[in-house]
């Protein structure tokens, strides 16, 4: 039987990736294309995420030996959940930029529906907050460009997954997978489907959107450096990563920190047992079985790091070497890209205590405040009854071993560390591969330990939150 290589593309907020796996999960190749665009600037132009994707593709593909290209290849697809943009049907042309999962344009259209928001999370499982693309597609709608453009029938509405759908296929499918539609606030989870009720309330006509497709499907045949490769799963960057070392345990949190750090914890409930709480439910896989998880959102983590940083010229990659150097740090309220959940609100962030000269202790009270907004969500969790027993963290700010330590200090919760830098990638050729010779990654363990002073700083953030949340509110 000859071997059969999967290929994955990962559009991320801060690069477009392509790895190759085979069947033992070993990453054969691998390349990236970074995105030069301001940290702080929410939004891409679409067409560079396509041709970035080709550009990562083929060099990845480009690396294999000779006889490799013999093999055969099965793809997938994954990408931020959140991003969105309105197209032309026929052309493909972008009539919109590509909104970033952390602009929260839609807030007008989600104050305006405000006496329905239980009756929007219940069908759709998300709380109402102006980062779905269901907000931000009902703004767009009201612009003269917009309305001039819907009257030539030609208008469609896509996240990132089904404008790359539509362009990376030789087919030019109009679809999108079930994981990502449930992140439009469009999506029904009883129903798996469209819900007419959501696109009432947000007005959306249904025709503008795409078909929905489980998570394993075949979307159509990518042509790349020569080859023709089936597109044989989509799915969202961060469920994807759940799934790295194969299907997850139903004890353990996972906690992915990147651009942003996101806490999904798997769901057992049947549906009318669903936990009302300011956290998201959604599948992160949807086919013959489904995975629903509880999930918490930080808006700012890598994002906040690099604005922070950058300006300075420090490397928050080193803050290793600083951390116990700069003491004690200032305390940091980041409301970069808005509070997440639990709290789902705006506020200025900003630091209390920073000592003058001292831009290290900036950086490090960001990477801090990031552990503090992870306890927070963990908090929630327990507020509805979910208690794991454990952590899996992955993510590029997993690399530094002091906020690996410092979130099981916190926790009280043992960590264990995916030593595989590119979770997500990985869990999407599991996917595609459900391989009984997969091997799990190894990992690295950091037990919890007694920590009273960050304990005592995790309470001083909670009531410097608690003011700038109050603040917010009364302007």
């Amino acid at each position: 039987m000859s071997d059969t290589f999967y290929l994955v593309l990962d559009q991320g907020g801060q690069s477009s990736r392509a790895l190759i796996f085979n069947a033992y999960g070993e990453s054969l190749a691998q390349a990236r294309v970074d995105q030069k665009a301001d940290p702080s600037y929410h939004n891409l132009d679409p067409k560079w995420t396509v041709d970035s994707l080709r550009i990562a593709a083929t060099d990845a593909l480009g690396q294999l030996p000779p006889g490799a290209r013999d093999a055969n290849f099965r793809a997938a697809l994954i990408c931020q959940r959140s991003s969105c943009l309105y197209w032309d049907k026929i052309t493909g042309q972008p009539l919109t930029p590509l909104l970033g999962w952390q602009d929260n344009s839609g807030q007008p259209v989600i104050d305006q529906l405000t006496p329905h928001h239980p009756e929007i999370q219940r069908i759709s499982g998300l709380v109402p907050n102006g980062h779905t693309p269901a907000s931000k597609w009902s703004n767009l709608l009201k612009s003269p460009s917009m309305i001039a453009a819907s009257k030539t029938y030609r208008l469609c509405c896509g996240t990132l997954a089904s404008f790359l759908i539509f362009h990376l296929c030789r087919e030019h499918p109009y679809l999108i997978d079930r994981v990502n539609a449930a992140r439009t606030q469009l999506y029904s989870l009883d129903d798996r489907d469209w819900s007419p009720r959501l696109l009432s309330l947000f007005n959306i006509p249904p025709y503008y959107l795409p078909d929905i497709r489980p998570s394993c499907f075949r979307y159509g045949t990518l042509e790349i450096a020569g080859l023709r490769i089936p597109l044989k799963l989509v799915c969202g960057d961060q469920p994807a990563s759940l799934f790295s070392n194969g299907w997850p345990s139903p004890s353990a949190v996972s906690v992915n920190m990147g651009t942003g750090a996101f806490i999904q914890m798997p769901l057992q409930v049947d549906a009318d047992e669903r936990p009302r709480t300011p956290l998201l439910v959604g599948p992160a896989f949807s086919d013959d079985e489904e995975l629903l998880v509880l999930e918490g959102t930080v808006n700012g983590a890598a994002t906040a790091l690099n604005i922070t940083s950058l300006p300075l010229g420090l490397n928050y990659h080193m803050s290793d070497h600083w951390r116990q150097r700069y003491q004690p740090l200032p305390l940091f309220v980041n409301g970069v890209g808005g509070l997440g959940s639990p709290d789902w609100c705006s506020v200025e962030s900003g630091w209390q205590g920073l000592p003058p000269f001292d831009p290290k202790s900036k950086v490090l009270s960001v990477a801090e405040s990031i552990l503090f907004l992870i306890q927070r969500n963990l908090y929630a969790m327990r507020d509805v009854g979910i208690f794991p027993t454990s952590i899996n963290l992955s993510g590029g700010l997993s690399r530094l071993d002091w906020m690996a330590q410092g979130l099981a200090n916190l926790s009280g919760l043992n960590v264990h560390r995916l030593d595989e830098y590119e979770a997500s990638a990985r869990g999407a050729a599991w996917l595609l591969c459900r391989d009984a010779r997969w091997k799990r990654c190894e990992e690295t363990l950091f037990l919890p330990a007694s920590n009273a002073s960050l304990n005592a700083r995790f309470r001083a953030w909670s009531l410097l939150l608690h003011g700038a949340m109050l603040a917010a509110r009364r302007t």
